[in-house]
């Protein structure tokens, strides 16, 4: 059995692992650790203090997920593991990946490079119905204006609008939309129940089509864009790169 205690009171989300870690239960601590970067914290820190090591290849799994991370969010996962035997297994992770350990989480909280800019985010939970986009151009618009980002209102509304659209047409369950600032990015993301990865059309509608414009027009105005499978569905997620 395990179970991932989650405490996201402060900027950095602590992950504490209990239990027995094998191949069985890879998924699940994956899955957990996956939601929590979809929330662009300062870092997610995983506490292996209560961890048995059922299997060491499943430690691999915190390789799988930093290297996800690093294509989006660009959020640090750092380990903290009190038992020696569990911070040896790690090693060879820690060597091949770059990922940090750490023998307690108050040595990694002190040793955290992570501070300021903060992160800024507000999010909402929206029904699958006409009043979803509007609701989410708002969230986006009240943003941008609330963090001096009026030159960006306009393409930020329009990801926005083409990811919900996305969402409520393809998906039809609720949708959790929200905004983030961090590090000179805006982050736009809408969470969905589906676990299918959004479909870019391979050629551009033809003209008078009344769909499949929505992730062209995403591709064209983002940064970078792409999705993030989590427990009960999917985040797709776009950035704007606001500053620097």
């Amino acid at each position: 059995m395990l179970t991932c205690e989650i405490d996201r009171t402060s900027p950095i989300t602590v992950v504490a692992v209990d239990g027995d870690l094998r191949l069985g239960t890879v998924s699940q601590v994956r899955a957990a650790l996956l939601k929590c970067l979809a929330e662009c914290p300062d870092a997610v820190l995983v506490d292996l203090s209560r961890t048995v090591i059922g299997a060491p290849v499943a430690l691999t799994v915190f390789a799988a997920v930093s290297r996800r991370a690093a294509v989006w969010p660009p959020v640090p996962l750092v380990l903290a593991a009190r038992p020696p035997g569990v911070r040896q297994q790690l090693a060879t992770v820690s060597r091949a990946w770059g990922l940090p350990v750490h023998e307690s989480v108050e040595a990694a909280l002190s040793a955290a490079p992570f501070g300021p800019p903060p992160v800024r985010r507000v999010e909402r939970r929206l029904r699958p119905g006409t009043m979803a986009l509007p609701q989410a151009r708002t969230l986006v618009a009240d943003a941008c204006t609330e963090w001096g980002l009026g030159d960006f209102t306009m393409p930020a509304e329009l990801i926005m609008s083409e990811l919900a659209s996305n969402a409520v047409q393809h998906a039809g369950t609720d949708l959790t939309v929200a905004v983030i600032l961090r590090r000179g990015l805006l982050h736009l993301t809408v969470a969905d129940g589906n676990p299918d990865p959004p479909q870019k059309p391979r050629d551009f509608p033809s003209v008078g089509a009344l769909t499949g414009r929505g992730l062209m027009l995403v591709e064209e105005f983002a940064t970078a864009w792409g999705h993030l499978p989590i427990d009960a569905g999917k985040v797709v997620w776009a950035t704007l790169r606001v500053s620097g």
